[in-house]
């Protein structure tokens, strides 16, 4: 009987299993990235050591940042905390790969902003798996997709043109009728 049940569960666990979108994190569009992320650039992984932060993170990756787009351009080396707990999160890091990374600030370190869809591969100055403003997969050169980030930063900081309000009216309110009779004047011939 045990045998039984064990046969007609494992297909049933199995099935369910694969039945699972892998795709199940949202990929945000990329001037949505540039809007919200605190550090944005083009690095090279120094180092990726396995670590454990608070349960949430299993890796710790530094990486060396070649080119500032956006941010504190005065950092050195950047730790950030990667593979993630979050269900279908898959944000790795490599030593020795190229990447253009989005980041924003977890405590006193840096995670990747929308996990690994805010890191793109860099190879041969290419950007390996960009995105066009359909959201689809391209491979883009770096100058360009860096001239395009800036625009989505720009167009973030520069304040919408408004409509200066309307200018109060330059007619002057009626005066309101005295209570006095004005002095009549008399006139002699």
């Amino acid at each position: 009987m045990r045998k039984l049940i064990i046969l007609i569960a494992l297909p049933v666990l199995v099935l369910t299993g694969f039945a699972q979108s892998r795709n199940c994190l949202r990929v945000m569009h990329v001037d949505e990235l540039a809007r919200n992320a605190t550090w944005i650039g083009r690095v090279k992984v120094r180092k990726a050591d396995k670590a454990n932060y608070r349960g949430s993170f299993s890796q710790i990756a530094t990486l060396q940042p070649l080119e500032v787009i956006e941010g504190d351009f005065t950092l050195k080396e950047l730790n950030v905390l990667a593979q993630s707990t979050v269900r279908c999160a898959e944000d790795n890091y490599i030593k020795d790969q190229e990447l253009l990374v989005f980041l924003e600030p977890q405590e006193s370190l840096f995670h990747t902003f929308n996990f690994q869809y805010g890191q793109f591969l860099i190879a041969n100055d290419i950007v390996k798996g960009w995105r066009d403003a359909n959201n689809n997969l391209v491979d883009k050169p770096y100058a360009e997709v860096r001239k395009e980030i800036l625009t989505y930063i720009n167009a973030a900081q520069t304040p919408k043109s408004q409509e200066p309000p309307p200018q109060p009216s330059a007619q002057q309110p009626a005066p309101k009728p005295s209570a006095q009779k004005p002095p009549e004047s008399s006139s002699q011939p």
